[in-house]
């Protein structure tokens, strides 16, 4: 009897109902500034979205609009499709989630909403990896928070709980800031991805910096390196 040849794709199968990775989940960070790991905040946490979030979500994201919209993902009027309602978006996400392909976070400090991180999207199989994207409140802007907020999530995907071997973070080579919050966390440039995502209404090419499990094994993880730099 001959056997069928089994191909590692980049996908991978599991078995029915086995989940990627515990979802709902929140990363939190304590005595954040008396540790040295932002200047500030007591504490920092990556939850889920809701849709009870869609208030605080408008007050702050189109309240910073002119500030946040030239780095902002918009669709290409070829794709021929229309954003989702804010509700729909985030049932959508969990839905998402809950099969191991993007992880939805708020940025919470001390209590309120500052911004999002989303790991999005996640391939498992042959790649294991995973691209994480991200905007902060103008208000915590230099002051260590998304450094954090990034570096715990990194913890978390390259650890035992996620287990990607790779994450990247893809940034405009002019957006000043995010370069410096990758290269502050210590991720390794690998140089420029042409027309890589369509940004405020162009394509835009972009700036990869990424990891591997390799990058790190058996040294400190990334918050414990921040807490000591």
């Amino acid at each position: 009897m001959r056997r069928a040849l089994r191909m590692p794709g980049p996908g991978g199968r599991r078995g029915a109902g086995a989940p990627r990775f515990a979802w709902p989940t929140t990363l939190q960070q304590s005595e954040v500034t008396a540790r040295g790991l932002a200047r500030g905040p007591g504490v920092v946490a990556l939850r889920p979205l809701v849709r009870g979030d869609e208030a605080a979500w408008r007050a702050l994201r189109l309240g910073e609009d002119d500030r946040l919209r030239r780095w902002e993902a918009t669709l290409p009027p070829e794709a021929g499709e229309e954003p989702e309602a804010f509700k729909d978006f985030v049932r959508a996400q969990h839905a998402r989630a809950r099969r191991g392909e993007v992880m939805p976070f708020v940025i919470e400090v001390d209590g309120d909403f500052a911004g999002q991180l989303t790991v999005a999207p996640i391939h498992w199989g042959a790649l294991r990896t995973g691209s994480v994207g991200y905007w902060i409140a103008g208000r915590w802007e230099g002051r260590g928070v998304m450094t954090l907020a990034l570096a715990m999530v990194l913890d978390h995907l390259l650890g035992d709980g996620v287990g990607l071997h790779r994450v990247e973070v893809n940034v405009r080579p002019d957006n000043a800031r995010s370069v410096a919050v990758c290269r502050r966390v210590g991720l390794v440039e690998e140089g420029v991805r042409r027309g890589l995502m369509h940004i405020d209404g162009r394509w835009s090419d972009h700036l990869t910096f990424a990891v591997i499990q390799e990058d790190v094994r058996g040294g400190p993880g990334f918050v414990r390196r921040l807490g000591s730099s």
